[in-house]
């Protein structure tokens, strides 16, 4: 009996113990997750394009953030219960959202609404901007935006997370932040002799001139600024540097433009071989017949590549359509391969400028070659296609020979870039130092006094002091300047001009009387783009697409693929037999298979009804086909499902079933020693 009571008595506390085990584990497994949500933000992110990471550039923007800036994230979860795809697309806006707010240290405030039909949220939702879409036939209304405000009540808003961008969700974001904490307008510096800005020779002459479409897009957002083109310093004011047809600088303002880029300015340069732009508006300044391209030769090769002058691209595959004349016969169309009419396989979907465009126009494009051993990234924003060729700029000067530019074609086969993103570190253009100041004019020689009557000393003192001293450039302070870039230099170059121009990419409509323009292409969202990722600065640049969320099942599209390859032959040789049985049995029926005419003779009724038999018979093996087809992913399917729902258990249930073996067999052992 003593022995017993014992026993039991130890068994008690080891039940005891075991309990008390359990409770503190529980309260040491809840304290840390308490305080690793209150002091730790650092997160293990394993996804292969590390989705759920800000980037630097990110963490940049949020440390610079001065005052607070308010999210509200409107999220109907209906959306996400009758489309799934949404709510974890909303899962992930929502975990970066908290990313956010943690690595803002304060300066950012999250708010989280769900949107009830007739609410007060929903109104709210409405009043910022945000775009509703219908959920169902009745009409009902759901949200999945952000709107976002600072202490100045400036207002940014996402009016949708179109799943379509979630490739740029945190640059979007960022972008918003940055637009609030910086809300300054941007200055655009515009350095061009083009007529952008208006025909000053028609506004000479009385006639109205508008600016081009291009720069009244960017008026509507941006403060155009004009420079001229003699300038030896670029304003401190200035944002972006819009470049446009740069021709005869003078080394000064080369020099103005080199230290600018090297000290972090951002620059949007257009070049051209053949500005049909110019050509096509003479003024003073480029009469008839002048000289229409530009280059910046110079810089551009400190920036590791180069325009080729009197260089044109030809592109059969993306040429446009033109009518060109025939004697007597009017005009035939023709493909005029130096206008060239690129689709969305010619942008980069990889970069902020040109990832949502799907058309752009250019013509007689040069085009941009990096060199060898360059620092810099040469990051291709538009192409061309492989089927292509190089064309002398001097055949398209006057009325070109469409055609027998179209016959005389012959492929290069090779893809050349038409505008690039450059970033990297790069030298000066000017090794030497600044351009040295033209020397002065030397003043008139002084008259000679007449010997009978000489300057008295105070006369040739006076003479002395009123005569200039010629000033050498050596007694001028230079002014402070950088032989290497301070930080990555950021510039796009675009090697034409024309792109700008209205006549390639508007369309003038009458509208009841008023004449509206339409964008027939993407020419100045394209300019718009450029300039909105350039003034974000190199923390905006460096947010290249993320990839999404949603991943492939490799392993499945794989075996899918080689089933396909497997029976594809076989399942279109049984659908083509099919449809001739089918065709036959209409012959021989009419249109009503199921009712033959009562007068067909028994040969035919026991045809039709071998055709029905072979008809049904095909139809069983083109289901074993299709069958086959998904046998492979059911196998792989009921495998994932077996490793994700029995597996487990069934090792935790044999490891349990093992330890109470092995526990049972000691205990054993214990007893029969005792």
């Amino acid at each position: 009996m003593d022995f017993a009571a014992r026993f039991h008595a130890f068994v008690a506390s080891r039940r005891g113990v075991a309990v008390a085990v359990l409770v503190l584990i529980a309260l040491m497994v809840a304290s840390a997750n308490i305080v690793a949500a209150r002091f730790l933000t650092s997160r293990l992110d394993l996804t292969a394009e590390h989705l759920y990471t800000l980037s630097q550039g990110t963490r940049n923007t949020l440390a610079k953030i001065d005052e607070p800036i308010t999210l509200r994230f409107y999220y109907s979860t209906r959306l996400g219960d009758e489309v799934p795809s949404y709510g974890v697309y909303a899962q992930r806006v929502r975990e970066l959202l908290d990313q956010y707010v943690a690595a803002a240290h304060g300066k950012i405030r999250l708010e989280v609404y769900n949107p009830q039909a007739f609410s007060d949220v929903e109104d709210r939702a409405v009043a910022f901007g945000l775009k509703g879409v219908p959920l169902d036939a009745q009409g009902e209304q759901v949200y999945f935006g952000l709107a976002a405000t600072n202490s100045t009540d400036d207002q940014q808003v996402i009016a949708f997370f179109a799943p379509e961008r979630e490739r740029f969700l945190e640059y979007d974001l960022t972008k918003l932040v940055h637009s609030l904490a910086f809300p300054k307008k941007t200055v655009v510096g515009l350095m061009t002799t083009l007529p952008l800005e208006g025909d000053m020779m028609a506004m000479m002459r009385g006639r109205p001139s508008e600016p081009m479409a291009v720069i009244e897009q960017l008026q509507q957002i941006d403060r155009v600024k004009p420079l001229t083109s003699d300038i030896d310093a670029i304003p401190a004011d200035i944002d972006v540097l819009m470049l446009v047809h740069p021709q005869n600088l003078s080394d000064k303002t080369l020099f103005a433009i080199d230290q600018f880029v090297l000290k972090g300015g951002k620059a949007l340069v257009f070049v051209d071989p053949l500005s049909e732009l110019q050509a096509s508006h003479p003024s003073q300044l480029h009469p008839p017949g002048s000289p229409n391209s530009s280059n910046l030769e110079r810089l551009f090769k400190s920036w590791g590549f180069e325009v080729p002058s009197q260089t044109v691209v030809g592109d059969r595959r993306n040429a446009q359509r033109v009518g060109v004349p025939v004697p007597g016969r009017g005009t035939r169309p023709l493909d005029y391969i130096a206008w060239l009419n690129l689709q969305a396989a010619n942008l980069n979907r990889d970069d902020m400028i040109t990832a949502d465009l799907s058309h752009i126009i250019m013509a007689s494009s040069g085009i941009i070659e990096p060199l060898d051993g360059a620092k810099t990234t040469i990051e291709p924003l538009i192409t061309t296609s492989a089927d292509t060729t190089k064309i002398p700029a001097e055949k398209l000067v006057g009325l070109p020979d469409v055609a027998g530019l179209l016959s005389q074609f012959k492929s290069d086969n090779k893809r050349y870039i038409l505008a690039a993103h450059v970033t990297g570190m790069v030298d000066t253009a000017f090794p030497d130092g600044p351009p040295k100041p033209p020397e002065p004019a030397k003043p008139e020689a002084a008259a000679k006094p007449e010997a009978t009557d000489p300057p008295d000393g105070a006369t040739a003192e006076k003479a002395a002091e009123t005569t200039p001293a010629p000033v050498k450039a050596a007694d001028k302070p230079a002014a402070d300047w950088l032989k290497t870039s301070a930080q990555p230099i950021n510039v796009v170059v675009v090697a034409d001009t024309d792109m700008l121009d209205d006549r390639f990419w508007m369309q003038t409509q009458d509208f009841f009387g008023q004449k509206i323009a339409v964008p027939t292409a993407n020419n100045g969202d394209f300019v718009a783009n450029a300039v909105e990722v350039l003034a974000g600065g190199n923390d905006l640049v460096g947010l290249r697409s993320r990839g999404t969320s949603a991943r492939p099942f490799q392993v499945v599209d794989r075996i899918e693929r080689d089933a396909q390859e497997r029976y594809s032959a076989e399942e279109r040789a049984l659908q083509q037999k099919l449809k001739d049985t089918q065709a036959k049995l209409a012959d021989l029926t009419g249109k009503d298979q199921a009712n033959p005419p009562t007068t067909l003779s028994p040969e035919q009724t026991k045809t039709i009804e071998e055709f029905r038999a072979d008809m049904l018979q095909t139809r069983r093996q083109l289901r074993e086909v299709q069958s086959a087809l998904r046998s492979d992913i059911g196998r792989l399917k009921a495998a994932l499902e077996f490793l994700d729902i029995a597996l487990i258990p069934i090792i935790v249930a044999a490891v349990a079933v093992i330890l109470g073996v092995v526990r049972l067999k000691r205990r054993s052992r214990r007893a029969a020693e005792a």
